[in-house]
């Protein structure tokens, strides 16, 4: 067996974040060691500035990673130890995974739990990533106390993610036999709204951020049509988009008394409606242009941003809306003072389509899925400033 040992000292910046350290005991049987070797390129090529690798007992975390090969079977195996934590990885060179999504399976782990310590600690640069696992991860909202996201990492079908913003663990919310996305978290945080496929069809569902949220589960829409899109716009409603048989409309639902209003607006179709400074803000399509509107309450329906470029994705925060565009031959994410008109871009460093920001609860970071060419989407966050002039 052949013993291979990362050991690397690196130079600490000399700034205001705190620094991450890492204790990685690495280890592979000889046949394996040109993949752990990859491995470890991969890991130093991501590593945030703000980590450090030493072989120090006081290290933020230490774990230890095994990685074999069975020839019989013609299988890699890799394995973190983190505590009584394990995280298991495979690979057979003539299945379906890409060798280079192995490789960077077995990269994440350590990666991951350095970006979540930062986001937890809210130590971290003013444009960040935040996942790195291979699979697809998209579709995020904010609380106080968590993080929630979709991603395909845990079986293939898309599940919920948590991470725990007071100390960046990750929380796995699986509903077997359905794909979730754009889950929302509620404003006493005590429940997530989805879109899912549990029964089939597209539809809207909320379940108990709790242990036993798997038997708690409650589809919210009806009908045969599919519904997506859902948000929450105050503790006890949510608004959604449903499908009909020729189109689409918004439907406002009470969770209490489970009474539901409908708004059939003047567009080919509606998207992603969420909560407005005064009313329902929401994607429309008209004659081939998407543009971002707001819903009033006596109905009327006013333009927020409706330019030759196509605005996808709205969310708001105070007098700020921020939307996926694209204005210069890549989806960016811009962000609009309502009051002034001022539109500025908040990934102008970020060479790859972005879309799906959400505002944090305090309005002062932006999360986005980036969809960097050749991968799967990974989720970033920028600080949310206003450009002074």
């Amino acid at each position: 067996m052949k013993k291979m040992f990362l050991f690397i000292f690196a130079i600490i910046p000399l700034v205001s974040f705190s620094v991450v350290t890492l204790d990685l005991s690495m280890f592979s049987t000889e046949e394996a060691s040109s993949v752990l070797a990859d491995v470890q390129e991969k890991i130093l090529e991501f590593l945030p500035k703000e980590a450090t690798i030493t072989n120090s007992s006081t290290a933020t975390f230490s774990m230890t990673f095994f990685l074999s090969y069975n020839a019989t079977d013609n299988l890699y195996v890799g394995e973190w130890k983190h505590g009584n934590e394990v995280a298991r990885y495979e690979y057979n060179p003539r299945g379906y995974k890409y060798y280079r999504d192995f490789v960077m399976e077995c990269a994440s782990f350590p990666l991951e739990k350095v970006s979540f310590y930062l986001f937890s600690k809210n130590e971290f640069p003013d444009a960040f990533r935040l996942t790195y696992h291979p699979a697809l991860d998209e579709y995020s909202d904010f609380s106080s106390e968590y993080f929630v996201f979709s991603s395909e990492r845990l079986s293939g079908n898309r599940n919920l993610f948590l991470i725990d913003r007071k100390n960046g663990d990750l929380l796995s919310l699986p509903v077997y036999g359905s794909s979730e996305y754009f889950p929302r978290i509620s404003l006493d945080q005590k429940y997530l709204l989805f879109q899912g496929s549990l029964h089939g069809n597209w539809g809207i569902y909320y379940m108990p951020i709790s242990k036993d949220y798997s038997s708690k589960i409650k589809l919210i829409s009806r009908g045969r049509f599919a519904a997506y899109n859902p948000n929450w716009l105050d503790e006890n409603t949510m608004v959604y988009v449903q499908e009909d048989a020729t189109s689409n409309h918004l439907v406002v639902k009470d969770l209490v008394t489970m009474r539901e209003k409908t708004y059939d607006l003047p567009f080919d179709w509606v998207f992603t409606p969420a909560k407005g400074n005064q009313g329902i803000v929401f994607v429309g399509l008209k004659e081939s242009n998407f543009g971002i509107y707001e819903l009033l309450p006596d109905g009327t329906v006013t333009v927020l941003e409706n330019s030759p470029y196509n605005e996808f994705d709205p969310d708001v925060f105070g007098n700020y809306l921020i939307f996926s565009s694209n204005r210069d031959g890549v989806f960016r994410i811009y962000a609009k003072d309502l009051e002034s008109g001022k539109v500025w871009c908040l990934t102008e460093k970020i060479p790859y389509d972005a879309f799906y920001p959400a505002f944090s609860e305090d309005g002062k970071l932006v999360a986005f899925s980036v969809y960097e060419k050749g991968s799967e989407p990974d989720i970033w966050i920028v600080r949310f400033r206003v450009p002074q002039d």
